[in-house]
């Protein structure tokens, strides 16, 4: 390359470098920064309506300006405005009564703890029951607000059988031993293991009860004071014990029942009403064996229970008059299938509320455990005309109902559920 040449190229490099170092200089100081472009979407406003009053009158009070504040039509109320359509609340109108009125109903537990023994109180309103979980005694009311009736502990027991006051109880334990227990003195008697079936005077100062023995000669009805003192002999057994049930009249009169009577036929009996001092009573004739009765509160009727052949062998309910020359008269054919202990009296003895087994099988009357766990309903009866009404049935499937009663004023329908031992009730106002 001649000198020539290279001095041509090095005027081009040159003039390239200086070309390159003002365009440098340039973007450094003379040239602004490019913002990125910012994409914004766009902004979509809501299609506002003008919400109108509920009526045009509301409208009309409107002052001109008030009306374009709120941005409602100013001068005109528009003809066909768009009504704001209120749907209406809908309400599911209940198929379950609260208070008993023959159809489905409530039935509300007092509390969730198995009891025992459960019956009014002596307030008329209240419940008294031994509680099987904890071993203690307590009173109730219907909401299930309790109060313990005494500090002692009395654990596992089988029975209880309460004095008319509920301020004394025969307590039997499964060994067979037995004590009355005063709740008032907090007090405690033993009473001998081979008394059976007690049953309480009104008053509640004296016992009935059987007095039984391996020996025939030995077996009697007698009684004696609350406490186990002063008893005394009434009736001689022999071997009729199984034929007597023991059951303190509320009148003061009677003191058991005896089917020791005439014999009358297979299925027909005469029932033997026993007093204190050899009174001759006159007797009743059931149509049926199995006799089981429930006294009336005072002591003029009873309702009971027999089961024969033309009912299927299952338990049958009447009702009979039960005092003086009345006794056996009126008998009234209820036409209910159920037991005599299934059934209360209200406290002036005109109206039974009876619990009744739905579908009771053949037979129940000689085996009564054909009906464990079956689903009562619920019937009243006017005692006066025999007159029976269905009260109701529960709501939720139904109880096998046992130790059933009245509150005083025939607001609230008490029952122990067999299957549960859970206090529960019926409301009736």
């Amino acid at each position: 390359m001649n000198s020539k040449t290279k001095k041509i190229l090095t005027i081009i490099l040159f003039s390239v470098i200086i070309v390159a170092l003002v365009l440098v200089f340039y973007f450094i100081f003379f040239k602004k920064p490019v913002s990125p472009v910012q994409v914004v979407p766009p902004v979509v406003e809501e299609e506002t309506k003008p919400r109108l009053p509920a009526t045009k009158e509301s409208w009309e009070n409107m002052t001109i300006s008030e009306r374009i504040q709120q941005g409602l039509p100013a001068l005109e109320w528009p003809s066909e405005a768009p009504e704001e359509v209120v749907e209406p609340i809908q309400r599911i109108v209940s198929e379950v009564d609260e208070i008993a009125e023959g159809r489905r109903t409530w039935i509300t537990p007092v509390s969730d703890e198995p009891v025992k023994g459960a019956t009014l109180a002596s307030d008329g309103s209240k419940s008294v029951y031994y509680n099987s979980t904890t071993g203690q005694f307590f009173s109730t009311d219907h909401l299930g607000n309790k109060e313990l009736l005494t500090e002692q502990v009395f654990y596992d027991i089988e029975k209880i059988d309460w004095a008319p006051n509920k301020d004394k109880a025969i307590i039997e334990y499964p060994d067979g031993f037995k004590v009355m227990y005063d709740f008032n003195t907090k007090t405690q008697y033993t009473l001998p293991k081979n008394w059976q079936d007690f049953s309480w005077d009104p008053a509640g100062s004296q016992i009935v009860f059987k007095s039984l023995s391996k020996y025939p000669e030995n077996n009697w009805l007698a009684i004696a004071q609350a406490d186990g003192r002063q008893p005394k002999p009434i009736e001689h057994l022999g071997n009729n014990s199984d034929k007597v049930v023991v059951s303190w009249s509320p009148n003061n009169q009677v003191i058991a029942f005896s089917s020791t009577g005439e014999p009358r036929g297979t299925w027909e009996q005469e029932i033997l009403l026993i007093g204190q001092h050899q009174e001759n009573f006159k007797s009743l004739i059931v149509d049926g064996r199995g006799f089981e009765p429930k006294w009336s509160p005072q002591g003029d009727k009873i309702v009971y229970s027999v089961y024969g052949s033309d009912s299927g062998y299952k338990p049958q309910l009447y009702l009979i008059d039960t005092q003086g020359e009345q006794t056996g008269r009126n008998k009234k054919v209820l036409g209910l299938a159920t037991w005599a202990h299934k059934c209360a009296f209200n406290k002036s003895g005109d109206t039974v509320y009876c619990a009744v087994p739905g579908e009771l099988p053949e037979g129940a009357g000689l085996v009564s455990e054909l009906a464990e766990g079956l689903r009562d309903d619920f019937y009243k009866i006017d005692v006066a005309t025999g007159e029976i009404s269905f009260l109701a049935e529960d709501a939720m499937g139904g109880y096998d109902v046992e130790d059933i009663y009245l509150s005083d004023d025939e607001s609230y329908l008490y029952f122990i559920d067999k299957n549960t031992s859970r206090l529960r009730y019926i409301k009736l106002k």
